[in-house]
């Protein structure tokens, strides 16, 4: 179930659509790190045994395409709906929080704090819910002018609770974060 969780937390990072034309359902995600796509390919394979594809674009970017009416449905329903979320395992929601951070999410060593960011109200009270209900503290929400809202993790304690018990798969963000709990 956690893999299942991570997709829906990465799947944040690119589009999922129906292409009538083609009578096509998929999910598409860009990334510059390669090897993120690989850790989303695999869970791919062991949440839903479908394979995918990566292919390196212009301007130094990967694609990863993956086509399935099944996970387009799933995925659909939870980004219409995220309080569905809430009604998953703690390893579903543990595997969309990973997901999610991944995607969306930023470690900043300059300002001591981790945050994700996201222009779903409803997304981001499901993700301040999972981390209460982990016990990990977050910071007042803002929201810039394009109606991005940002959660933001302060202190040492809940940025090591939060490395214990999510962490993160992007192997960028993984020092990042290595780096700012080892010095705090």
């Amino acid at each position: 179930m956690q893999d299942k969780g991570f997709v829906l937390g990465a799947s944040e990072d690119g589009i999922v659509y129906y292409r009538e034309n083609k009578n096509e359902y998929g999910l598409e995600i860009e990334q510059k790190n390669k090897e993120w796509l690989e850790f989303v390919q695999s869970s791919l394979i062991k949440a839903y045994k479908k394979k995918s594809k990566i292919r390196r674009m212009k301007k130094g970017y990967y694609r990863l395409n993956v086509y399935s009416k099944d996970i387009y449905n799933e995925l659909l329903g939870f980004r219409e709906n995220p309080e569905l979320i809430l009604r998953q395992t703690k390893n579903f929601q543990l595997g969309f929080l990973q997901g999610v951070f991944d995607a969306e999410g930023s470690v900043r060593k300059d300002r001591n704090h981790i945050t994700v960011s996201l222009n779903k109200k409803k997304t981001i009270k499901v993700i301040q819910t999972i981390l209460s209900e982990i016990g990990i503290k977050t910071g007042k929400e803002w929201q810039d002018k394009n109606l991005v809202i940002t959660i933001p993790i302060y202190g040492s304690e809940n940025m090591k609770k939060f490395q214990h018990l999510i962490n993160f798969r992007h192997p960028e963000k993984v020092e990042r974060l290595k780096l700012l709990v080892n010095d705090l």
